[in-house]
């Protein structure tokens, strides 16, 4: 067997859209792990400085900043692509003179409490919390920061080469571009190339002492500055490191969006069969625009009919050519369209034993749009064409000025009113609409050679839509004021599965954009990739009966799916299997 669809995921929520959406959620996700281990390592700063002896500390109101970040870009491809940011600097308030810190000309890492404890710091973290984003391979992009004062030099400071020698190589200092040299023979003569030489000395503590970073790329920046005026003279003190790491998390991020897609997105990652499946054939009908103001929109019945033709094709191996998706048809169209291509397939296929056609086609009707039940009990279809202009009950807001509805307005716009239809109002509307009686009528078993014939129906019958709101019915019959329950004639063999009874409301699952019906059946075929041809009907009527049910009352819109079968089908489907 098989199921049908065909629409825009673009008009309702395109891959993109729900792909952003849980890419989003991934990402928020990630980034809560992340604020946490910054805050982590910010309280281990803390009480690291606390410990520190006082030859250790630069001052006694000095303290240390540590943050951790994920940037994101979600690029055009639906990717999600995170960088990591590490932040850790140490910082005075309050100080004065600058012999705490940095004896003058000095530039390695021990000649500075502060830059020593950011240096000693980083390497702890990088290795205790941050070892899984430094992975082999990663690229690191590193910023140093560095200052100097503006003291003004009489004498070159000797350099030694322990960093190694540099010739023109690109700096940012006091906000501006240079390019810097330092070698053995010149020494340090600026306050530029001091401050360069202090970051150079971290890079060196880093190349030499972190042992993650001997695995990953690294590059380095380096911004300097220095200070002239007594005011600031405390900022040379200033150090701080800022570390981006390329493209963090990425296994975790296709980990977390596989488990994401095959938990709760019927819409993508859908499942793909190799069993063939070349008698099925299905018709899909998804009626969600309709042409008359007063009749309302149905949410989501395109995204239904697209995605169940996917997982037709996809997940239960029914040949493309084979599925036929109608979106917004009339009521001609339904059935010069799709089921008279049905009912010839069905002869065109059928294997002959003598004159006696032998059935070879199974067929699948799927239908998501507006049901109506008239005052006998019985359900239609509602084609999108309904004309109105003869049934009065629908024309009263138009003799008011339009005080119901708007001028030209959809009903689902405007105040929810219950219109009740007459008799003879009833009988006009349901002649405009294909009944179900008709619908199994046409492939009666002694007319057309119909192997098996279920009919998938996501609508609701009581005169509500999707969204809870009443579009229009007609009077209770007097079988149900009795307490009777209502039912459809079947005068051929088929299996009915109904979204709801035709005295039950059939909502919409919004935060999937689907039917209930179409989700959870959707749902179970995804769940159940090649096992969906081992599962009974039985079964898979159990299972989406009990997980909608209890989805629908938490959301407040209680539904239960409703079964029917007639001639020989009467007490065989529960067996009955999708191939």
């Amino acid at each position: 067997m098989a199921f049908v669809a065909t629409l825009h995921l673009a008009a309702q929520t395109g891959e993109k859209t729900l792909n952003r959406r849980y890419l989003n959620e991934i990402r928020d996700s990630l980034a809560q792990v992340v604020n946490l281990r910054g805050r982590e390592m910010q309280q281990a700063a803390e009480r690291t400085l606390a410990a520190l002896p006082n030859d250790r500390k630069l001052y006694d109101e000095s303290y240390i900043s540590v943050g951790a970040d994920l940037l994101d870009t979600i690029y055009s491809d639906g990717s999600l692509h995170l960088d990591l940011v590490f932040r850790i600097s140490y910082n005075c308030r309050h100080i004065e003179g600058w012999t705490d810190d940095y004896a003058l000309g000095t530039y390695d890492v021990d000649s500075s409490n502060s830059c020593r404890a950011i240096c000693e710091l980083a390497q702890g973290f990088i290795h205790q919390n941050l070892a899984d984003v430094f992975r082999a391979g990663s690229d690191v992009e590193t910023f140093i920061t560095s200052t100097a004062d503006g003291t003004e030099f009489t004498t070159a400071i000797p350099y030694d080469g322990r960093y190694g020698e540099f010739r023109y190589c690109p700096v940012t200092f006091n906000g501006e571009r240079f390019r810097v040299s330092v070698d053995r023979t010149t020494g340090i003569t600026n306050n530029c190339q001091l401050a360069y030489m202090r970051a150079q000395a971290v890079r060196d503590f880093f190349e030499n002492n972190v042992a993650e970073l001997r695995r990953t790329h690294n590059t380095y920046r380096f911004v300097t500055q220095s200070f002239k005026d007594s005011v600031n003279t405390h900022y040379f003190r200033r150090s701080s490191i800022e570390m981006r790491v390329s493209d963090v998390f990425s296994e975790t991020v296709r980990r977390m969006q596989a488990e994401r897609m095959m938990d709760d997105y019927v819409d993508y990652n859908i499942p793909e069969t190799e069993v063939k499946n070349p008698d099925t054939y299905v018709l899909i009908i998804a009626n969600e625009k309709y042409n008359n103001a007063l009749i309302p929109d149905v949410p989501f019945a395109a995204n239904d009919g697209e995605v169940l033709r996917r997982y037709c094709v996809k997940a239960l191996g029914v040949p493309e050519r084979q599925v036929k998706v109608l979106n917004n048809a009339s009521k001609a169209e339904i059935q010069q369209e799709g089921i008279h291509w049905l009912t010839d397939l069905a002869k065109a296929v059928a294997g002959h034993n003598g004159d006696t056609p032998v059935p070879q086609a199974n067929v699948i009707i799927y239908y998501a749009g507006h049901g109506y039940t008239d005052l006998d009990g019985n359900s239609y279809l509602m084609p999108n064409n309904i004309n109105t202009d003869d049934i009065e009950s629908l024309q009263f807001p138009r003799k008011k000025g339009c005080s119901l509805f708007g001028c030209g307005k959809k009903a689902a716009d405007t105040i929810n009113y219950d219109i009740v239809l007459t008799k003879k109002e009833s009988r006009r509307l349901a002649a405009q609409c294909l009944s179900l009686d008709e619908l199994t009528g046409a492939f009666n078993a002694k007319v057309v050679p119909v192997k098996d014939l279920t009919i998938i129906i996501d609508a609701s019958f009581d005169g509500m839509g999707r969204d809870g709101k009443s579009i229009v019915r007609a009077d209770r019959p007097k079988s149900e004021a009795k307490g009777k329950k209502r039912k459809t004639n079947m005068r051929s063999d088929a299996v009915i599965l109904l979204a709801a009874d035709n005295d039950r409301t059939a909502y919409a699952f919004d935060e999937h954009s689907h039917g209930f019906l179409t989700y959870f059946l959707l749902k179970e075929i995804k769940f159940l990739k090649d096992d969906i041809f081992n599962n009974t009907y039985q079964d898979l009527y159990e299972s989406i009966f009990s997980k909608l049910s209890k989805e629908s009352a938490l959301q407040n819109r209680w539904q239960e799916i409703s079964g029917m079968a007639g001639g020989r089908y009467k007490d065989a489907w529960r067996g009955m299997k999708i191939k």
